[in-house]
């Protein structure tokens, strides 16, 4: 793979450009604004959006690009913005095993190479925003987070957690939700951040989880910057959304879950945290574990959780058909027991495929990682 570069051409004359009402009109800040604005990236919309996958969300539906015609129009403009499409755009970390990551993503290495040479060429520069895709068990079990708040240089405005619902605990299971606040406790942010978000994401089902999760979030977790800010957050602040996806994941079609054809209904909260002045006590920032601890709805129970592809390849079974039609197809057929026992189930909650479905034919293409 070709590595990063990110050096800037070196002009050794160039035009001051002062017979040019933006340079010689307009301060730098204004002029910053702009630039930023043009050569933060975007989702990509040249391409086709990703269907399936653990990847595509919103947002997420194609890999981001920059347009960067901006820094051919004159060397002045190169000069004072050839760094803005790395330090304006939004930067994404997987902390995920290989299937439920993109193809193409930036790693801390990289990312320090950047900061580094923007540092030694323009000193301090804020801005962008840094969004973190972690399974929980990699926050929770590894220390990989802390090594992003460890770099050099670096000044974003915010910074994301998503936790999708693939992400959680033994989701294959149905297990209540449950996030440890360990990794919370020493989580220091850099102190140019105004805003700390944390989504949560699960189906529409188990929303009330969900928001019950969030809330307590909002009322108990406490976060400090490196410059010694607490950060608070209000449930007044935390927003929810929904957003339909495709049940197809890891090759496999989770009927399970499906609110429609090929179809699942995703629902999550957003806790927001914000700069305070407000004085905590050590007993304040304790972040302690939040578990969902009630009866919750259950999902349907067809004797299985979900239908590898290579079966409704094989079946001809396009993803519009409806769930009942596929199930009593694939019933009739004589499949049906894949259910995901715990004893197959390793401690991150990944499956063990070595005797998955004895009564399947169609499991060649298996991928789910153990």
């Amino acid at each position: 793979m070709t590595e990063l570069n990110l050096s800037p051409a070196c002009f050794t004359k160039y035009n001051e450009q002062t017979q040019s009402n933006l340079f010689s009109i307009l301060p730098p800040e204004i002029r910053y604004v702009i630039f930023a604005y043009s050569l933060t990236s975007a989702p990509d919309t040249t391409q086709l959006p990703g269907q399936y996958g653990y990847c595509t969300r919103p947002g997420y539906e194609t890999r981001h690009r920059t347009y960067t015609e901006l820094l051919r129009t004159c060397k002045k403009v190169y000069m004072e913005a050839w760094f803005m499409p790395f330090i304006c755009s939004e930067h994404a970390f997987w902390m995920a095993v290989q299937d439920r990551t993109p193809g193409r993503m930036i790693t801390v290495k990289e990312m320090q190479t950047g900061l580094d040479l923007i540092y030694d060429r323009h000193g301090e520069v804020r801005g962008g925003h840094i969004r973190v895709f972690p399974q929980l068990w990699k926050l929770e079990s590894t220390r990989d987070f802390d090594g992003i708040f460890q770099m050099r240089h670096f000044y974003p405005q915010s910074v994301t957690i998503t936790v999708r619902y693939t992400d959680t605990w033994m989701w294959e299971e149905n297990e209540e939700l449950h996030i440890e606040g360990a990794w919370g406790k020493r989580l220091v942010l850099p102190s140019s951040v105004t805003r700390f978000y944390i989504d949560i994401e699960s189906i529409e089902r188990r929303k009330d989880e969900v928001n019950y999760i969030a809330g307590e979030m909002a009322d108990k977790w406490r976060f400090q910057r490196a410059d010694g800010t607490n950060m608070l957050a209000a449930k007044a602040d935390t927003s929810v959304s929904r957003w339909t996806g495709s049940s197809m994941l890891g090759k496999r079609r989770w009927v399970r879950d499906e609110v429609a054809p090929g179809q699942l209904q995703y629902y999550f909260a957003t806790v927001t945290w914000r700069p305070s002045q407000e004085r905590l006590d050590d007993q304040e920032r304790l972040n302690p574990p939040l578990r969902v601890n009630w009866s919750r709805p259950l999902p349907r129970d067809f004797g299985f959780k979900y239908i590898n592809e290579s079966y409704l390849e094989k079946a001809g079974i396009p993803m519009t058909v409806p769930t009942e039609e596929v199930v009593a197809k694939y019933i009739a057929d004589g499949y049906g027991v894949n259910r995901i026992r715990r004893s197959e189930l390793d401690p991150h909650g990944f499956e063990d495929d070595s005797d998955e479905e004895s009564d399947e034919d169609f499991d060649e293409d298996s991928d789910e990682d153990s």
